[in-house]
């Protein structure tokens, strides 16, 4: 006769959250973390590892204080329980590939400019070529952007802006070109250097910034840096302003209150109409590259191939003059 009991907690050690847990506590070394990325209590996670411990009848983890290591036994059986993990991911996306794309997920994580200037129209295309694919895209600062997916979080693909020429530390990434994104100074038409000096001029000196008001979204920003790398100038404002969003800075800088550095993917329109005026810098040439970020050796699922795909073919199609059309691993962790 079999024992109920028994049958209910094997089934119980052996679900799939449990080897979730037990690997993200391995990577994280720490419960609170692994609770907060699975989605549930710390109480919960504690039992999912007891569970698996159970299972395998022998202990996995050590906690000395706040500290947690694995033991023997859990370094031996770490690489078999993240193989399960990932054979289960590849068994949906071999269903997925089977369906044609009628199921599946899509979770992409954006910094400001690809995320609110770019992105939409692609995952609107997207959408309406896989109506059943589930989507949700994340806005937040490049740093966590990369950050996300390091860390095999929630979003498999992130899209930055970041400057061409430093180095990444990041190792566990690939960072592909995309588009040319050029920063340019923007100022209202009634802006008094407008009015004195730059009436009619495309291009102004950098020493002309000096005294000014700058606008910026937030005080963590690397533009202003990354313009002084460039050129090999300091340059002094009066003050800085962080206004909290780049919609904000645009609505006061058309208000007169400063001038911003901004990228003309953000400013396109306004230009257009006449709000907003916008200027190179002499001699300096400030670009930037929108960057696909995905894991190393990380296997990307049909979803985020096809997505992929779809993107290219748009920024082909729409900006075939900043298409990049190689790939390479470059880039920063700046915030802008």
């Amino acid at each position: 006769m079999i024992d109920v009991s028994l049958l209910f907690f094997t089934r119980n050690e052996m679900r799939i959250e449990n080897f979730e847990a037990f690997v993200k506590i391995a990577h994280l070394r720490s419960f609170t973390q692994a609770a907060e990325e699975c989605f549930c209590t710390q109480a919960t996670i504690s039992q999912r590892i007891k569970n698996l411990e159970n299972y395998y009848k022998t202990q996995l983890l050590d906690r000395v204080g706040r500290d947690v290591k694995l033991t023997v036994a859990g370094q031996r059986v770490l690489p078999h329980c993240e193989a399960v993990i990932k054979a289960i991911r590849d068994s949906k996306n071999e269903l997925v590939i089977l369906n044609k794309l009628s199921t599946g997920e899509l979770n992409v994580c954006s910094s400001n400019t690809p995320g609110t200037y770019i992105l939409p129209q692609a995952l609107s295309d997207f959408h309406l070529l896989y109506p059943s694919v589930n989507i949700e895209s994340q806005i937040k600062y490049a740093k966590d952007v990369i950050s996300e997916v390091s860390y095999g979080r929630e979003c498999e693909l992130g899209f930055v802006s970041q400057p061409a020429e430093t180095g990444l530390d990041d190792k566990k990434l690939h960072f592909e070109p995309l588009l040319r994104d050029r920063l340019t100074v923007i100022v209202s038409p009634q802006h008094p250097m407008v009015l004195t000096k730059w009436e009619g001029k495309t291009s102004i000196p950098l020493s002309e910034l000096h005294g000014l008001s700058l606008l910026t979204s937030n005080r963590k920003s690397t533009t202003v840096k990354n313009v002084e790398r460039t050129s090999g100038t300091k340059v002094n404002f009066k003050q800085v302003v962080a206004l909290g969003s780049m919609e904000a800075v645009k609505k006061a800088v058309e208000l007169n209150t400063g001038v911003a550095i901004a990228s003309h993917f953000l400013i396109q329109d306004e230009v257009k109409k006449g709000r907003l005026l916008s200027f190179s810098i002499d001699d300096v040439s400030i670009n930037r590259y929108i960057m696909l970020v995905h894991r190393k050796n990380v296997s990307l699922s049909p979803v985020a191939r096809a997505f992929i795909k779809k993107l290219k073919e748009d920024l082909i199609a729409n900006y075939p003059k900043l298409y990049c059309g190689f790939s390479g691993q470059t880039g920063s962790n700046s915030n802008i």
